[in-house]
């Protein structure tokens, strides 16, 4: 049985408004810790998908930090 895996490279973003950054709560809780988390925990993703991993982290983070506004 052959196996595949698709790799990619992840790159941060340069800026806090530059595409897939997210502002002051990626300062706060920088990109590495999220990824150590993930894989300390096996929870990584296995395939490419639309909403990865990591951002799912920080909209649930979001979330709980800004509750009121639904």
């Amino acid at each position: 049985m052959v196996q595949s895996v698709i790799a990619r490279v992840v790159r941060v973003a340069a800026g806090p408004f530059a595409p897939g950054h997210l502002g002051e709560l990626t300062r706060q809780v920088p990109f590495e810790m999220v990824d150590a988390v993930l894989a300390q925990t096996c929870c990584l993703q296995r395939r490419v998908r639309d909403l990865p991993s990591r951002v799912v982290v920080y909209l649930l983070l979001a979330g709980c930090l800004f509750a009121e506004f639904g």
